[in-house]
This record gives structure tokens, sequence and C-alpha cells, in this order.
């Protein structure tokens, strides 16, 4: 079966993991051991069942749920996309060329639909 890494930062393991229980995609952290400090953050390991089109839909979920959300991916040409205005379509065929990706949650912790309301 297919697996998928995203290293998330900035505290956007729970958030993040969140938005795959949603999807009802299976995960699992994995934990790096090194004798040195690692300057990373944590590793969610995901079963692909199905494809990359669930966990496309998952992303641009998360992402789209609050303004302070990013997702990068590097492909396997190198190339660095960040994962924002693309349709599910477009997004599974950036994740099927993914070489890693990073989620990252930062600043304030309002969802879009709280800050539209200001």
């Amino acid at each position: 079966m297919e697996k998928i890494r995203v290293t998330t930062f900035k505290g956007s393991t729970e958030s993040f993991c969140e938005a795959l229980d949603e999807a009802q995609l299976k995960h699992s952290k994995v934990f790096h051991l090194s004798e040195s400090v690692m300057a990373s953050g944590i590793t969610i390991e995901i079963i692909l069942k199905g494809g990359f089109g669930a966990i496309a839909v998952a992303c641009l979920a998360w992402v789209r749920y609050k303004k302070n959300r990013r997702i990068n991916i590097r492909t396997k040409e190198g190339t660095s996309v960040w994962l924002e205005g693309y349709s599910a379509e477009d997004a599974t065929k950036i994740l099927e060329q993914a070489e890693s990706i990073a989620a990252i949650e930062k600043g304030p912790n309002e969802s879009s639909k709280e800050l539209e309301k200001k």
C-alpha cells in the first residue's frame, strides 16, 4: 500500500491530523531518533488508500479553513509549490509529483469564517 509523509510545523500537527481523520485517511506519527539536535517538525505518514484524491481534498480543506495555514510541496523535479487556490483535480496532480510536503500553521488561530465576521 502506498504511503506519503507530511512534515508538520508551528503547531499544525493536531489540526492537520484532525483533517485527515475527517477525510477518513489512516495516518501515524513517525518519530526520528537522533543523537544530535534536529531542526524539524513532526512527520505524519499517511496511507494512500485509493490514490491521491482524498489527501488532496483534505489538504485543501485544511488550508481553506484558516488563513494562517499553508502547505508547501517540493516536487520530484525540485519545484516548490504552495497548495493554495487549486482545484482538487489540480492538487491531486501536484501531490502525485510530491517529493516532500510541509504543513505550516502560523500566527493567529482564527478560522477564515471568524475573520470574515470581524
